[in-house]
């Protein structure tokens, strides 16, 4: 028998359908094959990567059938081969074809965490060390080893403790602290190494103990501050056996220093407040940020408020329904802060509610219309609301693997708004939040625009990624439930990563905090020129005035005359202010020079670079301006001297010199990975590999799901599904009066037990036609722009990465052959596309082999 007569799949079939004849075996080694038992009964699985057997006519459990009157019934086997074919025409998973990846098999190694790589790391810098743990799959192995030598134990936790010290990605951090908090290192030998330590007879190693104490309470405070829930029980058992170790050093004459009593007191503190909550229930989740520092502070009226390290960056639906306002601090602009805590807290608290209000008062006026008018949703059709846009009859779709993350399609009532210009139209731009309810805003889940293009938005139909508190709630939800969507005025990812980054500012660490929060009007010079204050202007000179000498610029008699450099007196006094002090602002109304002026303070500091880079410092000039076209002006200006070096991030740029420093093109070319560091290019391919692989599988599932969602399914589709009950009765031949009746030709089993199978069918929008001719008065669309296509150039100056295509993939090419994969899946998975004009049931599955 042939592969190809039974579809799907690659795993070999050898079992024949049989009818009732005798039970026969016939065992297959490889995974998906198990044991196969023709005749009554069920097959028995085979090792794991064995499987079921097919169900024939005659009560057959074979691995497939042959065409006939038996219905195969694949194997399902999860060894090396992945799982069997699924009988005749059945699904395969791990054969050959558009089956799915492999999943079986040993997971990929990276680089082995032994002794002597974590000796290497332990000197470099600590994004480098932050980078490679992350991206090496050793590490979760090596933080599941049951046991490990003491000198190892201090070796990785010295590693990890200075992989958190670097202010890399905080992306990063995170992924590193999920793997320890969740180990068998921090859990048990952890745990066993700090228990050891009172009995260590060693005098030299009991000396070494307190450093490696340290390196842990580091480690375990940034463990806990990034996963206070889920790790509260580890870090409590932790600090008991840290404190009896300390004091068992100390009667040992060990000298522990005061300092750590008072990061043992804070951790300590710190778990305590934790556990209070986990009691009350108020501890909901990791999501939750804890600050490590004391709020501390002279604030009148405001000691009893919520640290603002602990408010959600998205509204609750208690501050949606609450009527009184919220807590406001006022900005202080003419005297100095109380501290740096409430500095931060003032300004994150006014950027929130700057964005939350728009969104909290519009839901409250949709609430009391919807009250007035009985609930009904015709009339939030037609209402319409100033500080939201609502959008009926939503619901989710299918999920899709982008660069950004995973995203959803999904489909609103398109009806209401038939004459939006959706090219013109400031409606689900790129980055906007939405916020979607079936409960009358009692609870909701919040999601941000990926994705839109205008014939899809004519359909009814955009592209979000929900936000991770929502896409937990999202296992909750039915998968046909309609919800109500309304979407802000506010540009939300504006505000959400500066809200982000408040959270995440360190109190002790604030740039400029002697002049924003302490009101400092002693401005200083840059730290750099104390070592050196040395200029050389000789580039920024005037045409006849090339030979200059240098200077130190802290004197100023020392520097040149104004008609040496070519400036006026105010652009002389702003280029000084910016080159001897630390802050400096700029400001004048059109024509004054700004840009000349910028140009040339940039000139004279990448023309001495030796004054503020050393060989240890390697950071860059940057240069942020509000617009595009700004910035694309400025770096055109400092291209004339300075003819590489340049990195162009953001999108749409309209320059033909820059084009070949943007993103896009510095990444694509031949060169670019074998110029990064080592420790970059592996993580770079550990990274890339791994996504590649969860790309894969999420879009395999996503476009079956798809496909499953626009007609009948063949009945191969729903084998894992089906009781053994229904799939023998759903495969039974009609039987009329008595008497069993077969057709020449096979039927498709779901088709025939729809009543379909031998109908044509045609499609016909009539579905509420009447209704909609009613409401077809010419509305007019709100916050139309007046350029064409206006709403697509609005949108791009939103997206920030210009190394990827938005929509569809890297660079956008991806979009074309994901259609071409889901029209040949669902030619495969529906025995009726129900998105057909004419359809016409398939008396055969000729179509499927």
């Amino acid at each position: 028998m042939r592969d190809e007569d039974t579809g799907g799949g690659q795993c070999r079939r050898r079992a024949q359908s049989c009818g009732r004849g005798q039970g026969q075996r016939e065992e297959e080694p490889d995974g998906g094959g198990g044991i196969g038992v023709q005749g009554r009964g069920r097959g028995k699985g085979g090792e794991r990567g064995g499987g079921r057997g097919g169900r024939g006519r005659g009560g057959n459990r074979a691995e497939g059938s042959e065409r006939g009157r038996g219905q195969g019934r694949g194997g399902e086997g999860r060894g090396g081969q992945g799982r069997g074919g699924q009988g005749r025409g059945g699904q395969s998973r791990g054969g050959e074809g558009w089956g799915g990846e492999r999943r079986g098999g040993d997971p990929p190694q990276g680089r082995r965490l032994g002794y002597k790589t974590l000796e290497e790391l332990s000197g470099k810098e600590p994004s480098e060390v932050a980078i490679t743990l992350s991206s090496n799959p050793a590490l979760h192995a090596l933080l599941e080893e049951p046991a490990m030598r003491q000198d190892l134990v201090q070796l990785l936790c010295l590693v990890l403790s200075k992989a958190f010290r670097s202010r890399t990605d905080r992306g990063t951090l995170q992924h590193l602290a999920r793997l320890v908090k969740d180990s068998g290192f921090l859990r048990t030998v952890l745990p066993h190494y700090l228990a050891g330590m009172a009995s260590e007879s060693n005098p030299v190693r009991r000396e070494q103990y307190p450093q490696h104490l340290d390196n842990t309470l580091a480690l375990l405070s940034e463990v806990l501050s990034i996963f206070p829930a889920s790790s509260v029980q580890a870090a409590s058992l932790l600090l008991a056996l840290l404190q009896a170790s300390i004091n068992s050093l100390r009667a040992s004459g060990v000298n522990v220093g005061p300092q750590m009593d008072g990061k043992v007191e804070n951790l300590q503190g710190l778990v305590k407040h934790l556990q209070e909550r986990s009691r009350e229930g108020t501890l909901r989740s990791d999501r939750d940020t804890y600050a490590l520092l004391p709020t501390g502070g002279d604030d009148p009226g405001g000691e009893e408020q919520q640290d603002f390290r602990n408010l959600p960056i998205y509204p609750t639906p208690e501050e949606i329904h609450q009527d009184q306002r919220p807590f406001l601090r006022p900005n202080l602009t003419h005297q100095r802060y109380t501290n740096t805590h409430i500095y931060l807290d003032t300004h994150f608290r006014l950027l929130r509610e700057d964005f939350v209000r728009p969104l909290r008062e519009g839901i409250q006026r949709l609430l009391w219309s919807r009250l007035d008018k009985g609930g009904n949703n015709d009339q939030l059709r037609r209402n319409r609301f100033d500080d939201i846009r609502v959008y009926v009859d939503t619901r989710l779709m299918v999920p899709k693997c982008t660069q950004a993350g995973l995203a959803y399609i999904v489909q609103f009532d398109p009806q209401p708004l038939k004459f939006v210009r959706w090219q013109n139209s400031k409606r689900l731009l790129y980055g906007s939040l939405v916020c979607l309810s079936c409960d009358h805003f009692e609870s909701f889940l919040f999601a941000t625009v990926s994705d839109r293009d205008p014939s899809d938005l004519q359909r009814g139909q955009v592209q979000l990624i929900f936000s991770e508190e929502s896409r937990h709630k999202l296992a909750t939800i039915q998968t046909d439930q309609l919800f109500l969507m309304v979407e802000t005025t506010a540009y939300f990812e504006a505000y959400r990563y500066v809200l982000e980054g408040l959270q995440e500012q360190e109190e002790d660490n604030l740039p400029f905090q002697r002049y924003i929060v302490e009101c400092s009007p002693d401005v200083q010079p840059p730290a750099y020129l104390a070592e050196s204050d040395t200029y050389n202007l000789s580039h920024i000179a005037a045409e006849d005035n090339v030979s200059m000498e240098p200077f130190h610029s802290l004197e100023p008699e020392a520097w040149p005359r104004i008609e040496e450099l070519g400036l006026d007196e105010s652009q002389m006094r702003a280029l000084q202010l910016a080159l001897t002090k630390e802050l400096a602002i700029i400001q004048g109304p059109p024509g004054t020079g700004k840009t000349y002026v910028g140009l040339k303070i940039a000139q004279a500091l990448l023309t001495n670079q030796e004054l503020w880079r050393n060989i240890d410092d390697n950071a860059p000039m940057l240069v942020v301006c509000y617009t595009n076209h700004a910035l694309d002006q400025f770096l055109e200006g400092i291209h004339k001297f300075l003819p590489d070096g340049i990195v162009r991030v953001g999108g749409r740029s309209n320059s033909e010199i820059l084009k070949r420093f943007t993103l896009r093109e510095l990444t694509r070319s031949h060169d670019f990975r074998r110029k990064l560091p080592s420790h970059l290019r592996f993580a770079y391919s550990e990274i890339y590999r791994t996504l590649h692989e969860e790309e894969t599988e999420i879009e395999s599932q996503g476009v079956k799901l798809e496909c499953s969602l626009k007609g009948v399914l063949r009945e191969h589709f729903l084998l894992y599904y089906i009781s053994e009950r229904h799939w023998d009765s759903l495969h039974s031949p009609p039987n009329h009066d008595g008497f069993v009746s077969y057709s020449e030709k096979k039927p498709c089993v779901m088709m025939e037990w729809l009543g379909l199978g031998s109908t044509v069918f045609q499609q016909r929008a009539t579905h509420d036609a009447n209704k909609n001719e009613e409401e077809a008065e010419d509305t007019e669309e709100d916050d139309l722009l007046e350029i064409a296509e206006e709403a697509e150039l609005s949108e791009a100056e939103r997206i920030i990465d210009d190394n990827y295509g938005h929509r569809g993939g890297r660079d956008g090419k991806k979009n074309g052959g994901n259609q071409e994969t889901i029209r040949v899946v669902q030619d495969l998975m529906l025995a009726m596309n129900l998105e057909d004009v004419e359809i016409q049931a398939e008396q055969s599955n000729e179509g499927w082999e």
